[in-house]
């Protein structure tokens, strides 16, 4: 029995992590595709079905990962607080040596995957932000400053000069790094927290 509702377990936080991946990524997708097409107006005619396309698959993701996570995660956060508590009691004081009272095995492989799992979902959160922070810089350089085409012959006054496009891949990626940086900080913030808070109190305990 105990070996069972171990595996039930790592089930369950193995489907929690599938699916708030799964929910990021299209949550990503989604919010990128939507303002590259509707707000700034970055997709030309001839893209905008495979866009659209592309904006279902993400928003697909998001109608399935976030109901697995929710559902899966409210199961986990139900059963540890029915979880049976063990108390700890404080021996008497006296000359005999004091022998420490082991946690039983399944609460002691219950708490080291709940750790693992809020500190990878909280690496995960860090990864979005550190990587997409690395590109942000890159890509404001692209989109702002390489796509100028220098003038090499002088023009006449009231004449057109030539037309300096901005690179619009660049700026679909530095759209995709900023919100990419704002649907993962959140992630990275919340399982810190909540592991540091759990770290705490099994410190306090």
């Amino acid at each position: 029995m105990k070996q069972r509702n171990v595996v039930r377990i790592i089930y369950l936080y193995l489907v929690t992590v599938v699916g708030i991946v799964m929910a990021l990524t299209g949550l990503i997708g989604a919010i990128t595709n939507v303002l590259n097409m509707y707000v700034f107006r970055l997709i030309t005619s001839d893209s905008m079905q495979n866009e659209l396309a592309s904006l279902l698959t993400f928003a697909s993701a998001v109608a399935v990962g976030v109901p697995v996570w929710l559902y899966h995660w409210g199961i986990i956060q139900e059963s540890r607080q029915h979880a049976p508590t063990f108390a700890t009691t404080t021996p008497a004081v006296t000359s005999e040596p004091v022998v420490a009272t082991a946690t039983p095995q399944p609460e002691v492989r219950r708490d080291l995957i709940r750790r693992l799992y809020i500190y990878l979902l909280s690496a995960i959160g860090l990864f979005i932000v550190m990587f997409n922070l690395i590109n942000i810089a890159p890509d404001v350089y692209r989109a702002l400053f390489m796509s100028l085409s220098p003038v090499t012959t002088p023009v006449q006054p009231n004449t057109a000069g030539p037309v300096s496009l901005n690179n619009t891949y660049a700026i679909q990626s530095l759209i995709r790094n900023i919100v990419a940086i704002l649907v993962g900080t959140p992630v990275w913030l919340y399982h810190w927290h909540l592991g540091q808070r759990e770290h705490r109190d099994l410190l306090g305990d």
